[in-house]
C-alpha cells in the first residue's frame, strides 16, 4: 500500500485511468452524443499507449527528474 511518501505504482495509476474513461463512457452513454465502441476502444488504447511511452522513459532514466 502506498503512503504519502510512497509513489503509486504506474499499474495503479494505468488502471485508474482505464476506470476513468470508463466512467466518462457512462456518463456520455447518457447524453445527446454517446461514444461510439471504437471511440471507447480508441480513448482506452490511448491511455495503455501513455502508459507505455511513461514506462519506456523509465526505463531509459532509472534515476529519475533532479537527482
Amino acid at each position: 500500500m502506498a503512503t504519502a511518501m510512497e509513489p503509486r505504482p504506474l499499474a495503479d495509476l494505468e488502471v485508474d485511468s482505464v476506470l476513468a474513461v470508463e466512467a466518462a463512457w457512462a456518463h456520455r452513454s447518457r447524453g445527446l452524443k454517446p461514444w461510439t465502441v471504437g471511440e471507447f476502444l480508441d480513448r482506452v488504447a490511448a491511455v495503455h499507449a501513455r502508459y507505455e511511452l511513461r514506462r519506456e522513459w523509465l526505463r531509459r532514466h532509472p534515476q529519475g527528474v533532479g537527482e
